[in-house]
């Protein structure tokens, strides 16, 4: 994985093979993506790189929608609360977007 800028800011989506609403929720988190123009790393959390990256950053749950702004993760969305709506007002209550 590429290093990354204190101040980089990005979405990542944290899903498992086995979980049908990470399967309902993927084009969705993908469109969000691309319309939000935010960068998307997706993690799988039955892999050793993902399974690192949910612990680095305490998801517990998948699917799990995480900002990730350098160290900081300002928020978290879990399983039905993925959507363009709360993604959108969420990202609009964060100052340094």
């Amino acid at each position: 994985m590429m290093p990354q800028a204190d101040d980089e800011m990005y979405l990542a989506y944290f899903h498992a093979p086995w979980c049908s609403v990470c399967h309902e929720k993927a084009p969705v988190v993908e469109q969000i993506a691309e319309s939000e123009k935010l960068l998307l790393r997706s993690w799988d959390i039955e892999e050793a790189d993902g399974r690192a990256e949910s612990e680095r950053r305490r998801i517990r749950t998948v699917p799990t929608l995480a900002l990730i702004h350098g160290e900081r993760v300002p928020f978290r969305l879990i399983g039905r609360m993925i959507t363009p709506e709360n993604v959108r007002f969420l990202l609009d209550q964060i100052s340094t977007r």
